[in-house]
């Protein structure tokens, strides 16, 4: 029985293809190289090549492996940073999807810091002043505060 095979980005864990965790790809130097997380660059006649070193080369059936990860981000630094806006958004979006216990919501946001740190270190090479996690941490803030729904009580003459 053969067991299908896809393609997954160890730098941020998306998916080759469609679909809500799904990215498209560049092919260069015979690896197939996530288009978010990689640095692709054009020729002037249009070619796409991604400039090394870099991250976001695309492993078949990849688990989360921290040092994989941190290998495919990293040599002595960074090998590309993400920028700031991207970062926010992956950071929201992997917060959103981390299956992780929230219910004490501020140690909840410090243990998602520091998996994201060890599993998604790309989305933390982002520069900023000071440290962080503080960015981090304002960051889940807003995207809990953008889901939390306002409700009304409505009492049974009508009033609120």
């Amino acid at each position: 029985m053969n067991s299908t095979l896809s393609l997954q980005c160890i730098s941020c864990g998306r998916t080759a293809g469609s679909g809500p965790n799904g990215v498209d790809t560049v092919s260069y130097l015979g690896k197939t190289w996530c288009t978010i997380c990689a640095r692709v660059c054009r020729t002037p006649s249009g070619s796409a090549f991604v400039d090394q070193p870099s991250p976001g080369a695309m492993y078949e059936n990849a688990a989360d492996d921290a040092l994989a990860a941190w290998h495919d981000c990293y040599s002595m630094k960074p090998k590309h940073r993400i920028m700031k806006d991207h970062a926010k958004t992956e950071i929201q979006r992997s917060w959103a999807m981390w299956d992780g216990d929230k219910s004490d919501s501020e140690s909840a946001m410090f243990m998602f810091f520091l998996w994201a740190g060890k599993f998604r270190p790309y989305f933390l090479t982002f520069r900023c002043k000071g440290d962080p996690w503080q960015t981090v941490h304002s960051w889940l803030l807003q995207a809990e505060s953008e889901h939390a729904l306002p409700f009304l009580i409505v009492l049974t003459d009508g009033s609120v």
